[in-house]
């Protein structure tokens, strides 16, 4: 996969069309996670902005924009928005159907090592995230304790 969209706390959200960061254009999320489901993707998992963004379902197929940072050792900045993270994890079908999923919420401390955030802050993220970016257009939810609802 590409590095699509932009870097930082001021690309959380998951804008339709092209992104551009620093003059470099980072393609078109949607487009390009809607086109790899159409040609026969069952999970898509995005990187490159380098927090959490929304998760979306697509024709029945789970599309998680970002997963934040797993770890960084000296290489990113800790704030409120880049030391939140997650560790995904979803059960297939043997046809490729989502059968349940869950997030693991973590965060980056210094020096940049991931652990898991008793806040569950990634929970809230996520949700907000999607309900602004996706409502009524595929939004997920999770559970207080980050257990992904089928839509």
């Amino acid at each position: 996969m590409e590095h699509l969209g932009g870097e930082g706390a001021d690309y959380r959200h998951v804008k339709p069309g092209e992104e551009h960061f620093l003059g470099q254009d980072r393609g078109n999320s949607v487009a390009f996670t809607h086109g790899v489901i159409d040609a026969g993707a069952d999970l898509v998992i995005g990187s490159g902005p380098h927090v959490l963004r929304g998760f979306q379902w697509y024709r029945g197929h789970l599309i998680a924009y970002s997963l934040g940072n797993f770890c960084g050792y000296h290489t990113f900045g800790l704030n409120a928005y880049t030391s939140v993270s997650a560790a995904l994890h979803v059960t297939l079908s043997a046809t490729g159907r989502f059968v349940r999923g869950s997030i693991t919420p973590l965060r980056l401390v210094s020096p940049g090592v991931p652990e898991r955030d008793p806040g569950r802050t990634a929970v809230s993220y996520v949700n907000s995230l999607s309900d602004e970016d996706f409502a009524g257009n595929g939004a997920v939810r999770l559970s207080a304790v980050g257990q992904i609802r089928k839509p």
